[in-house]
């Protein structure tokens, strides 16, 4: 599993070589996918860079 905190600039994912699933959520989201939550580090980070 790979995190990521980005922002949506233009463009769609398309490539053969993506993962086979790939959802792209809101911080307040993640629990949906990841319900025995993040690694502690991951979710600090991404509290703090999508918070802004």
């Amino acid at each position: 599993m790979s995190y990521v905190a980005c922002a949506v600039e233009s463009g769609t994912l398309a490539d053969d070589d993506e993962p086979a699933e790939v959802a792209w959520v809101r911080l307040a989201e993640i629990p949906e996918y990841v319900p025995y939550g993040l690694f502690e580090p991951v979710q600090a980070y991404l509290n703090a860079a999508l918070s802004q």
